[in-house]
């Protein structure tokens, strides 16, 4: 009888457990129901990891481009829908130096029916103040009347741009070392290349622009020959033509 009655009160303690546990995950999947983050990422190596920052260049464009549309992937927390759904920012004052209107304008976003995926818009415009300093702009998810923002961590994001050379999203410095203008147009003139994605394991020489390490070595490898040549008959070309005391480039770690 004791033995019957210890398994009745097991049995009872594994369904009120089972039915708690339904009650959690229910109220976990409603909570992620509608909700977006940011989720821009990269590769280094075989690593993938969380980007929180984007720059963009109009030195690298056709001087008739006058606007452009930068687009930061953002992800959906919970279920798809039938329906597409509007998603929005608000602009972060910390941070930002771009203007509204002037430098920038910002779009609502569309989740597609069906999808997990998108792409928040920005519209960055090419201005002459940013042809001498580069301009930024921090923005932040908020509630829309589909969407709210998901994870703190990751629904804000900071975009720069300008009318000048600034350091590419993949600037390798491992082979390259540290970045500088300098050092930046020197690669271009000499590579035709303006940025370096690094391949991984599995894209190693299947990825059309992307470069595995042997390849980034040859680079770094054929920059510094060029440099010596280049230096021979022009002169030396400095990190930062306005430091003291200057110091030249050179691809790779000193």
């Amino acid at each position: 009888m004791k033995i019957r009655e210890f398994f009745r009160n097991i049995w009872g303690v594994l369904v009120l457990l089972l039915l708690f546990s339904c009650q959690q995950n229910t109220v976990m999947d409603y909570a992620l129901d509608g909700k977006v983050y940011f989720y821009e990422r990269a590769k280094q190596g075989n690593t993938e990891v969380k980007v929180e920052e984007k720059n963009y260049s109009f030195a690298l464009q056709n001087s008739a481009l006058m606007e452009d549309t930068l687009k930061i992937k953002v992800r959906l927390m919970g279920y798809v829908d039938s329906r597409d759904r509007t998603f929005r920012v608000e602009t972060v004052t910390d941070g930002t130096t771009a203007v509204a209107g002037i430098h920038y304008k910002l779009l609502d976003g569309i989740m597609k029916a069906g999808q997990y995926d998108s792409y928040l818009p920005v519209v960055i415009y090419r201005t002459e103040d940013t042809k001498e300093t580069p301009v930024s702009l921090v923005v932040k998810l908020i509630d829309s009347s589909d969407l709210t923002p998901g994870n703190s961590d990751d629904i804000t994001f900071t975009m720069g741009w300008g009318d000048i050379l600034m350091k590419p999203d993949n600037w390798p410095d491992y082979f390259f070392g540290s970045y500088s203008v300098n050092k930046y147009r020197f690669a271009i003139d000499q590579l035709g290349i303006t940025d370096w994605p690094q391949a991984g394991r599995e894209t190693a020489g299947k990825e059309e622009g992307v470069y595995t390490t042997s390849e980034l070595q040859r680079f770094s490898d054929g920059l510094n020959r060029a440099y010596q040549e280049h230096r021979q008959e022009y002169g030396p070309i400095y990190e930062d033509d306005n430091a003291d005391p200057k110091v030249e480039i050179y691809f790779g770690q000193r």
